[in-house]
């Protein structure tokens, strides 16, 4: 990783600033940034509706730590991704390494604290290990699909042991008492997609989608048969927390469903709408073709196929990915093919359209407390890397 920051070199823009106000969208574009947001309120909750046009930001992302990508040693890792790193309270940072079947933990700083996790059997052994979630205290909650189970590690690195039964796609962040967690499941007509609040034995969904999916589909390019499969660019949930803050993108349009606990506070939108999908944009999302994990590998089946037989959804949603910062700033990753890099939208705590970063501008996979960045960075040598940064904010001019 250059020993350099990262200067998103955007100039220019206005400032925006909530007013309760009726203005027209399209006589916005000539009003004072003051009169570009429409604040209402509906049944308790509170609707900011953004008009302003794009507003470039000029920040600095300046590097403090790189981890990994190293030959041996605890930084000898190569997969970083939102569902192997996590941060607790401390500021802590953990690396799940499902290859070397271990779990790192670093300080802030970088220094390495602990090695947790074995291959073979027993306690502590991790498998064949695909996500990580680290409680704000510190204990590291890990999806193994080799054990069939959820087990992982005490804030004082003692193998945690547990009953709760290994469910897919069941990512889950902790704050207050509970967790928020949102579940796919193939029913008979299509996928449901629901999010939820789940504080000890008691679940609450917030929202709930469904979507079509494919019947069997046999991919004679990859030799697999697959069901259940959601079209290309479906809208499903998306969503992210911090601590007892969550925001959720439900569906296509460009909204952000903002929740304190279990209770839906606001609702976020600006007016960016989806793009209409085709075979090109299809193709872009699927790059070579549709990478496959089996226990005999990767399999690669070919774009073509995938496109002909799993289809894809009418629109490209306006969000493709959220974060939510310890400020409770939003981080909003606008919609395109999944491989290549889109804008980000930030908005403030209270709703309100701050600016856009441009697409090269780094993109967190999470926060430490402190409000520095984590990112997934690849150097030169094309070798995943995990990177800390801190954040210098240019005002718009």
């Amino acid at each position: 990783m250059p020993a350099h920051a990262f200067h998103t070199s955007r100039t220019g823009g206005l400032t925006g600033a909530v007013a309760l106000l009726l203005v027209s969208v399209t006589a916005c574009a000539d009003k004072p940034p003051s009169e570009q947001i429409i604040v209402s309120d509906s049944a308790g909750i509170r609707v900011v509706s953004n008009l302003a046009p794009e507003i470039p930001l000029d920040w600095t992302f300046t590097p403090t730590l790189t981890l990994g990508g190293e030959e041996q040693g605890p930084e000898a890792f190569f997969t970083v991704r939102e569902s192997t790193v996590g941060v607790d309270s401390a500021g802590r940072i953990y690396v799940l390494d499902a290859d070397g079947h271990r779990l790192l933990v670093f300080a802030g700083d970088g220094t390495p604290l602990r090695t947790l996790g074995r291959v073979g059997a027993g306690p502590g052994v991790l498998s064949w290990a695909f996500g990580l979630t680290v409680k704000p205290d510190g204990t590291a909650v890990i999806d193994d699909i080799g054990r069939g189970r959820v087990h992982g590690f005490d804030p004082e690195g003692m193998s945690l042991e547990t009953d709760e039964e290994l469910v897919p796609n069941n990512r889950r962040i902790w704050g207050g008492e509970g967790f928020y967690s949102a579940i796919s499941t193939i029913e008979e007509d299509g996928m449901l997609y629901r999010f939820l609040r789940v504080v000890g034995a008691d679940t609450t969904e917030l929202a709930r989608l469904r979507s079509s999916a494919t019947g069997i589909v046999e991919l004679e390019s990859c030799g697999m048969a697959l069901s259940g499969m959601s079209p290309l660019f479906a809208a499903g949930v998306v969503w992210d927390a911090w601590r007892d803050r969550a925001a959720a993108r439900v569906g296509p349009a460009y909204q952000v469903d903002v929740f304190d606990g279990t209770t839906r506070v606001a609702s976020y939108r600006r007016a960016v709408e989806p793009v209409e999908a085709d075979r090109e944009l299809a193709k872009r999302e699927l790059g070579e073709g549709m990478r496959m994990m089996t226990s005999a590998g990767v399999r690669e089946c070919e774009w073509d196929e995938v496109v002909e037989k799993r289809g894809f959804a009418e629109f490209v949603p306006a969000i493709r990915t959220l974060r939510v910062g310890p400020d409770g700033r939003i981080w909003v990753s606008r919609g395109g093919p999944r491989p290549e890099p889109t804008p980000t939208d930030i908005l403030a705590a209270d709703g309100s359209y701050v600016g856009t970063l441009p697409a090269d501008a780094p993109y967190p996979i999470g926060f430490l407390p402190d409000g520095r960045m984590l990112a997934a960075e690849r150097d030169e040598l094309d070798v995943v890397r995990l990177v800390v940064y801190r954040i210098e904010e240019t005002p718009p001019a």
